[in-house]
């Protein structure tokens, strides 16, 4: 029999959920589907030596944002006992045993059974978010009893700086209808913002929107790298 339709998003930190997929995510919501978002990291001790990391100050940045995660997600619909924070620091993934993580996302494929994740592109220049595809694709690998489709995004300020290996994406989603909400929600992140022509500032989220709609024949639209999908 076949089960609802149910959604994970693996992110490595809070804001590259809204760059990469919030259109998608706010469209699953009006659906009616379950959405749940987990962190593999928080978003802001990379910019500290590590010897700065237990200042309280630092620590109130990084719960700062965990903050504006839970607040940008209530604006695509995602409640907050469906988003899982993280404070593993950020962009130090690669010093964490990589079978804990994979642990961590199995635990949540296990408790909902999704149909879809979304998750980073492989190529990405951020070490985080290549290593979120690489537990993704551990952790969903095909021994489950059901079918999940795995799915990778682009964020802006990261995933086009990897010049020698462009994001082709080869399925899109229409968010005409969610472009605002993405919007709305990228500016919760407010730390984050930054002035155009910087690709994460609004005016390049929807550039990027318009441009990847018209490869796909729609007025705006998210792009996605097929990792896996199953028809029935």
């Amino acid at each position: 029999m076949d089960r609802p339709e149910t959604i994970l998003v693996v992110a490595a930190h809070p804001d590259d959920e809204v760059l990469g997929c919030g259109g998608v995510i706010a469209r699953h919501r009006q659906a009616g589907q379950l959405v749940r978002v987990a962190f593999l990291a928080e978003g802001v001790t990379a910019r500290f030596a590590l010897h700065e990391l237990h200042l309280e100050s630092v620590k109130a940045l990084s719960a700062h944002r965990n903050r504006n995660a839970l607040r940008a997600l209530a604006v695509l619909g995602v409640p907050a006992d469906q988003v899982f924070l993280s404070e593993r620091p950020c962009c130090r993934l690669d010093g964490v045993a990589q079978i804990d993580l994979v642990k961590d996302v199995e635990r949540h494929i296990r408790d909902i059974r999704p149909r879809r994740i979304y998750t980073h592109a492989a190529h990405d220049t951020n070490v985080d978010h290549r290593l979120a595809q690489q537990v993704v694709l551990a952790a969903a690998r095909p021994i489950w009893p059901f079918r999940i489709d795995l799915l990778a995004f682009e964020v802006l300020s990261s995933t086009e700086w990897n010049a020698t290996a462009p994001f082709a994406p080869t399925m899109f989603a229409d968010i005409n209808a969610t472009l605002d909400k993405k919007v709305e929600a990228l500016k919760c992140y407010e730390d984050e913002l930054r002035e155009a022509p910087h690709p994460r500032s609004i005016e390049a989220l929807r550039a990027l929107a318009t441009f990847r709609g018209a490869q796909a024949g729609l007025r705006h639209a998210e792009a996605f790298q097929v990792l896996r999908a199953v028809e029935e």
